[in-house]
């Protein structure tokens, strides 16, 4: 994928590279801990602890990242991976109803606080989407997001997802969403 460049904005949005995983993953355990208030978990975080074998290397999971034109920082970054939901970790039905192999999992969509409220969340999402469109790897769009992180919720809604279930009392503490994929219009994502 060729780097796309947003001169109004003064970030690039870009495919991480192998040099970029060291500030990719800070980035992602710095917004794990202020955002969720959640410790770094093994379990949970496998993928930012292998981003090469997770976002890399197989043919589908990719991982775009938004860099500052002027420093060469990382300000943000947003996936998608296969939508298989980890068994115990999630609800029961839903693990089902993702396993099928044609939902991909929206991820990692973190944006550090300080560059917040200038788009890059819109525009990651727009071309992961546009991504997942062209290559045709996936059905459907899911994620999942939580209550207690600023503004997640609204702003998810406000770019077309669907509520499909509020765990937010249950095991994953999670709310489940799903972005239609025939939803083109840039102006709402």
């Amino acid at each position: 994928m060729p780097a796309k460049t947003d001169h109004d904005t003064g970030y690039l949005v870009r495919e991480l590279t192998a040099a970029d995983i060291p500030e990719a993953r800070a980035l992602m355990l710095r917004t794990v801990r202020e955002d969720f208030g959640d410790p770094y978990d093994p379990v949970v975080h496998a993928d930012i602890d292998d981003m090469a074998g997770w976002y890399l290397e197989p043919e589908a999971p990719f991982l775009l990242v938004a860099e500052d034109q002027r420093t060469g920082e990382l300000l943000a970054t947003a996936g998608i991976r296969g939508g298989e939901l980890k068994e115990g970790l999630s609800p029961p039905h839903l693990v089902e109803r993702y396993r099928d192999g044609r939902t991909g999992q929206l991820v990692r969509v973190y944006v550090l606080r300080e560059h917040r409220r200038r788009g890059i969340a819109r525009v990651l999402i727009r071309e992961v989407l546009d991504r997942v469109r062209r290559e045709g790897h996936y059905d459907t769009v899911a994620l999942h997001t939580f209550r207690h992180s600023p503004g997640a919720v609204p702003f998810w809604l406000s770019i077309g997802s669907v509520l499909v279930e509020d765990d937010t009392a249950g095991v994953s503490r999670a709310v489940f969403m799903e972005i239609p994929l025939a939803v083109r219009n840039a102006a709402s994502v």
